[in-house]
Formats: C-alpha cells, structure tokens, sequence
C-alpha cells in the first residue's frame, strides 16, 4: 500500500486540458512534489507539464499510473505499465462490473493481465485517494473542493463511492473536521477496505478509521482486522434495505449480504455502526477528540437553560449513558454562586448565577468542580457562542480535563460568526465540539464502547478438532436431516436434547410414552416438511392411551403411511431460546443466538458471532441481546445456567467448523425450563460440497 500513498512519480493516463482528465493533472501540480507525467497522444502539453504519447515514451521511473481513459482501452493500458515496471495502478474509469456483464468480464480480463504482471489495482470506478497532510490529491475530484480548504486531521476515509468520497469531504470541510487521508475503492477487483484497514491501522496519521461500504465481501477478514485494531472504527453500511442492496448491484457490483448477520458480528467485533453520514461523521469526531473514557461515562450537564439540561438528560438516558450524581463537595462549592432558593443538581441549570455574576466566574467555577469530582467521567457543556466575548481558555480547559482524566465536549448553539470562532478554537485546542445532544450522547457512548473493547482484548478462539461422527451417517449429498436424526448429531457434540425416540406403531408409542413420563408429543417427519406446526404434525398433551392412539392413526393419515413418527417428552417451559450455525458467503461460519417464541415473532432479536468460539466470546453473544433481562431472573423466573447455555453456542461452532459441509444448524426451540436449556426441535442442512 505505501507506494499507492507515497510514491515519487506518477503518470496520468489520459489527461487533458479540460474536463476530468484535467482535474487530475491540476490536483498534483498544486500539491505533489515527485515527478508528474501526463499521457496522451492528442497533447504536447498540460498544466505546464510534457506530455507523452504512451507511458512507454516517459523516461524515468513511474511507480504509480492514475488510469482515466476509456474502459474497453484499460487492457492495454495495463499491459504497457507491465512493460514499464509500473506496479500500481488506480483505474479511475467506469464502464466495468458496475455495468453488466460486458463490464464484468472486462473487470476480470483487468485483473487476470494486472495477476500476470504483479501489478496492484485499485478500483476501477473510483475517485483514488487525498491525502490531505501531505497534498496528495490522486483524484478527480473537483478543485474546487480542495480550493475552500480541506482540513488536515486525524480521521481517515474508507469510501466505496466516488462522488461520496467528495461530498464526504466538502461536509466534513464545512464542519470544520479534519481528515488524514481519504481512499475511494470503487469496485474493488484488487485492493479492498481490508488492505486499507490493515494500513490505516498502522498508519501514524490516523487516530479514528470511518467507512462507508456497500458490501464487506471478505467479511471475515474484516471482521478479525476490526477485533484486532487499535484505533476506533466507524462503519455506515449502504444496502441494507432492498431497493438499496439492488441499488448497490448496479452501483459498485456489490451484494450487501445479511444486514442481521454483519451488524452483529461487526458490533462484537468493536465496530461502532452508524446510520448516516452526518452520525459517521461526527461520532469519529468524538472518538478522535476522545480516545477513551471510564466507560461507566457518567456525566455532568453544565448549561444556561433548565430546557437543555432536560434534553440533554433525555439523550443520555437513550443511549445507556448514566447522568452522574455530584458530590457533596462539589456542590456545596457550585452553591456558593447559586441563589440561595436554588439547590445545585445535576444538569447544572447556570442561568441564575450567570444572572448575579456574569456568565465567565459561574462558568469557572461550575467547570472546576465537576473536573474536581470522582463521580464524573465526562462533561458535556451547552454553550451559546456569540452573545458576549467571553470565552472559556479552551486549550487551558483541555489540558485541565487531560490531567483529570475526564472527556469533555461542548454542544455548541449561537451566532454565525461567534460560533465558527468558538469551533475553530476548539479544534485547536483539541476539543469535540456538537450542535446537537443525541450526537453528543451517541459519540459518548461508543467512546465508553471502544474503551471497554480495549480493555477486554481480543476474544481466543481454541482451535477445532476433527471429531468424527459416530452414531449418525452422515449425507454425502444435499439435504436436510429430519429432528430425530439432527437431534441425534446434536447429542453425539455433548448438547442436550429432549427424551426421544422413533415409534412404529400405536403399542410401541404407549410403552414409550410410559418410560418417558406422561404427558407427551407426537410429531410427523415428513419428507419436505420441516415446518411441522404448519402441516399439522404436531399433537400436544398427549396423556393417556386413547389420545395417544388417535393421535398416532391421524399422523399417519396426514403424512399418507410416508415419514416416521417420533415421540418425546412434553418439556414445561418458561421460556425459549433459539441458536444455530450458519455458513455465511461473506463471514464464513458464524454462531447465531437469539430470544425465541412470540417476542421473535413480534420484533426479531438475534445475533450473530464467528465460528469457532469460545466460552468467554459465546458469553459477549449471550450479552449482545436486547432482551437479555429475560434470561437474568425476569420477573421471578430462574437465571438461565449460563455456563451450560455458553457449552451449547461454543459446541455449535465446533461442530459446524469441523464439518465443513454444514451450511446451517437451526436449534429451534431451545426450551429453558427451570434455568436449564434443552434442545426441543432441529434440523441440519448439509450442503452439496464444501468448496
């Protein structure tokens, strides 16, 4: 990646004296000090520069070629950068696999020549890389943008899109938010987000990675980069609804995969996940002012109105985040400047004192405290810029907060001018500056997040052990096991099952249902039938002979004397849980656990983690749910056992890795019955290899 970044000279593969092809000469002339050498055979000259009529005709070195020509004329333009010894090419040119089949069998014909050579690709159909601290500005981008003044900073960009890329950083310019480097990656055929993500993490201009992406195609590479980093990462995924996973097929070719599934695996992963833009945006704001924070993140509210305070309050409590309890020390010291009817509280409402003292002393005095307390983590201060010129010493302020240990930021509200002041001062001095309360919240949260990501480490996954099975004849073609025999492989890897067997007769299902205990459940295994409920093959309460026999006689009429009845105990629930195992294109092997029964039905809440894993990951699983109170003693009922409950999530990993020709385990109920969890019913889909 270093010579994509740094190189020390580069060619421009159709240039010319206007339009795109201009965009990029004039980029590096205004900032890159190597050597510049446009290419095309209708120039003489450019910008000032010789031009060539080939990048065979250039005599030194050439380490990167910025590609801009036609898409059917990139091949050969390939081929001469092999005979060069040009190994890195950014193909800024549209027309490939975004386009149709023709474009996609050219984008192969690009990769297999570039393959051949050992050149790297970046792109096609992107707009190449800014890098805003060194100048280095490989795009087409309009100068334009580069000329209101882009600010170098300690955030970097990771962006599928080309026009994106731009507006990203006109946004982030006009918000005042600096950028190290941005990298737009197009279509992807050769270098992806994860050569980029393994750089930038190495890269000592970035402090925060933020991406927008449309698919993650090597997700599980992804994934373990994410786990692994040290700096905070903030991911805006496009394509997660339908008209936008179509859309993104015909944008960048991507296909966007299960949304569910990538936003678990990248939430246990570290990731903070963004909604839009503006949230990506300014959430790797704050993780750059803010590298970490108690994560218990209680916070003071110092404001000038009781409105904002509640507001305030409000947004915290929506994203988990406790408003903390002062001292008594610390307010009997704000006390000092309140109205003698006003007790101190947390928001801390200034408006009365700034009304006795002026608005500087109250500010000093309320700040000073709350930087003095140990039952604050961070501050959050409303501040109204313009009205006055009194302004806190901000770099004063920061240093004073570093030394405490605390974040803080501002939620700023004022006049134009006052306010581009007081954002400018504070990004000098180093300090996160918000216009709204729930981004503030938001950021604050996924700060305390990454710290305690930091803090635990990086999940170890054992490794797997091949285990053949032993009582279960495996398939050698595509299928589904029917309950009995997926219940039966579940077993043989140590997870419990309900008390079950195959029955063949009304006589056989009664001693059966003796020996098991009263009351029991008939069920149908009917060949393409797996959802059993559904078809009718399920009898419930089944408690004495003649129920039991009626029961059997009308399974055997529905299924029309085909498929075989089972019979097993009838489990008392309180409640159900539902886990399994699924081979993801994008993620590989993942272990999926979730609340079961109605409130699945009502509002989904599932996750998902890599496979294998281990106690200490399943338990984080476990953790991720929404409704986890359910499983905590909810309203009198018994904990879940959560060691046996992790057993069962680590043994689904094991056993989908082992056997490479899984594709899916579905565990569907697992009953809890007095905090003890018991598979009820199961199927296991092998695939046709394992390719």
């Amino acid at each position: 990646m270093q010579t994509f970044f740094y190189p020390s000279a580069v060619a421009v593969v159709g240039a010319s004296a206007q339009n795109l092809g201009n965009f990029v000469v004039k980029n590096l002339v205004r900032g890159f000090k190597g050597a510049i050498y446009p290419v095309n055979p209708h120039y003489a000259e450019i910008e000032g520069l010789p031009c060539f009529a080939s990048i065979a005709d250039i005599a030194g070195n050439v380490d990167l070629a910025i590609v801009l020509v036609p898409a059917a004329a990139v091949p050969a333009v390939l081929n001469a950068c092999a005979l060069k010894g040009t190994r890195r090419v950014i193909i800024e040119s549209a027309g490939f696999a975004e386009s149709g089949q023709a474009g996609v069998a050219l984008q192969a014909q690009c990769v297999a020549i570039a393959r051949a050579a050992g050149i790297r690709l970046w792109g096609p159909n992107c707009m190449g890389i800014v890098d805003v601290c060194r100048q280095h500005f490989f795009t087409f981008m309009h100068p334009g943008i580069r000329a209101e003044g882009l600010l170098p900073g300690r955030i970097s960009l990771i962006v599928q899109s080309g026009m994106m890329s731009a507006v990203f950083l006109a946004e982030l310019a006009r918000r005042g938010i600096g950028v190290a480097k941005a990298c737009s990656i197009g279509n992807r055929a050769d270098v992806d987000e994860c050569d980029l993500l393994a750089f930038l993490q190495q890269d000592a201009d970035t402090d925060v990675i933020a991406l927008y992406l449309e698919s993650i195609p090597r997700g599980r590479r992804f994934a373990r980069l994410a786990q692994s980093s040290t700096k905070p990462i903030v991911l805006l995924k496009g394509g997660q609804s339908q008209a936008g996973a179509l859309a993104a097929m015909s944008h960048t070719h991507s296909l966007s995969g299960n949304s569910r599934l990538l936003n678990s695996i990248m939430t246990l992963s570290g990731v903070t996940l963004a909604d839009s833009i503006y949230q990506m945006m300014e959430m790797a704001e704050i993780l750059a002012a803010i590298p970490r924070i108690n994560p218990q993140c209680r916070t003071a509210i110092i404001t000038l109105s009781g409105g904002a305070g509640i507001l305030a309050c409000d947004a915290l409590d929506r994203t988990g985040i406790p408003v903390a309890t002062l001292s008594d020390h610390t307010t009997a010291r704000i006390g000092q400047i309140f109205p003698s009817w006003m007790p101190v509280c947390n928001p801390i409402d200034l408006f009365p004192a700034v009304s006795m003292h002026g608005r500087k002393a109250p500010f000093e005095i309320a700040l000073a405290a709350v930087l003095d307390d140990a039952a604050v983590d961070a501050i959050v201060v409303h501040f109204v810029a313009g009205l006055d010129e009194s302004v806190p010493d901000l770099e004063a302020l920061k240093k004073t907060a570093d030394r405490a240990g605390k974040a803080l930021i501002f939620w700023l509200m004022g006049r134009k001018v006052g306010s581009r002041r007081f954002r400018e001062q504070a990004r000098a001095a180093g300090i996160a500056v918000q216009d709204d309360a729930l981004r503030i919240a938001q950021g604050l949260a996924a700060v305390a997040r990454f710290t305690t990501w930091q803090a635990e480490g990086l999940v170890s996954v054992e490794p797997v052990r091949n285990r053949p099975s032993a009582g279960v004849d495996l398939p050698s073609v595509q299928t589904t096991l029917d309950e009995f025999d997926s219940k039966r492989l579940l077993a043989e890897w140590d997870i419990p099952v309900v008390t079950e067997q195959l029955v063949a007769d009304p006589e056989e299902a009664w001693q059966a249902a003796c020996r098991i205990g009263l009351p029991v459940v008939l069920k149908g295994l009917a060949p393409g039938m797996a959802h059993k409920t559904e078809h009718g093959l399920v009898k419930l309460g089944l408690s004495d002979q003649n129920a039991l026999h009626s029961a059997f006689e009308t399974l055997q009429r529905q299924m029309n004397g085909q498929g075989r009845i089972l019979i097993q105990q009838q489990v008392a629930r309180d409640y159900e849980v539902i886990a399994g195992f699924i081979r993801d294109d994008q993620f590989g092997a993942c272990v999926m656990f979730g609340i079961g029964g109605i409130l699945a039905e009502l509002e989904p809440d599932v996750m998902f983690a890599l496979a294998p894993l281990d106690m200490a990951a399943a338990h984080k699983l476990m953790q991720s749910l929404r409704n986890r109170r359910l499983m905590q003693g909810f309203r009198g009922l018994r904990p879940i056992d959560e060691a046996r409950m992790t057993a069962i999530l680590v043994q689904l990993g094991r056993m989908g890795t082992t056997f490479p020709r899984i594709a899916q385990i579905d565990i569907n109920p697992v009953v809890i019955s007095d905090g003890n969890p018991l598979a009820v019913d199961a199927n296991i889909v092998f695939r046709e290899n394992a390719d």
